[in-house]
């Protein structure tokens, strides 16, 4: 009975370690593709202000996306601008506020100024 128990322990503290290893190797390979689909676009690392990259294996199974990208500028600090991973490239998906809910215009505003490069950090 005790071998039993220590061959489940050691198969289950086996695909944690994989699991956990999976996320953050794989969350760093994102997080350096989400640097370079920013450069494509005119943006430097200076310009960014945090870069959070979020993983669910349950939105996988259940058919939404499986990596979250948020990303926040040092010219506008409470506008998240929220991107995807998915078919081995970065999709920009919206934009939300962490202070208040933002309006269509708002929405439309800031993801004009995310196209047309008026986040970056003038020298």
């Amino acid at each position: 009975m005790k071998k039993k128990l220590a061959i489940s322990f050691a198969i289950l503290l086996v695909f944690t370690l994989a699991i956990a290893s999976y996320k953050l190797m794989a969350g760093r390979r994102i997080e350096d593709k989400t640097y370079a689909y920013l450069e494509t676009v005119e943006y430097t690392q200076n310009d960014i202000k945090d870069i959070e990259i979020k993983h669910a294996f349950l939105n996988k199974l259940l058919g939404y996306n499986e990596w979250r990208i948020f990303v926040e500028f040092q010219r506008e600090p409470n506008i998240i601008f929220a991107f995807t991973y998915r078919d081995h490239e970065i999709i920009k998906q919206g934009t939300k506020s962490e202070t208040a809910q933002l309006d269509i215009n708002e929405i439309r505003t800031n993801n004009a100024m995310f196209e047309n490069g008026e986040l970056k950090q003038h020298p």
